[in-house]
């Protein structure tokens, strides 16, 4: 059974990557260096721009941040294997 690995941004998270048992820690997970930095730079762009009671601080960054998202978890997948389930929690955006 594959491990389930979800790529979800959480408020002050610099590694935005989730096991089961809770948020993973940067190396518990065979990510190269190049993903790594991309996926440090999403949630920093999230923990720059959301604000937990306002939302984002503009709108503008939403449709990039999506598309970014889907990006990272295809490459992710892609890295991982099949041992490992990718799935993407994108809470901080509006429905389409």
């Amino acid at each position: 059974m594959p491990l389930r690995v979800k790529l979800m941004n959480e408020y002050t998270m610099r590694w935005p990557l989730w096991i089961p048992d809770g948020p993973a820690a940067e190396g518990d997970l065979p990510v190269s260096d190049g993903l790594a930095a991309d996926l440090k730079a999403w949630a920093r762009t999230f923990n720059e721009h959301f604000d937990w009671q306002r939302g984002w601080d503009d709108s503008a960054l939403i449709p990039g941040h999506a598309l970014e998202a889907q990006r990272l978890r295809l490459a992710l997948a892609e890295e991982l294997g099949p041992d490992y389930e990718v799935v993407l929690d994108l809470w901080e955006t509006p429905p389409p």
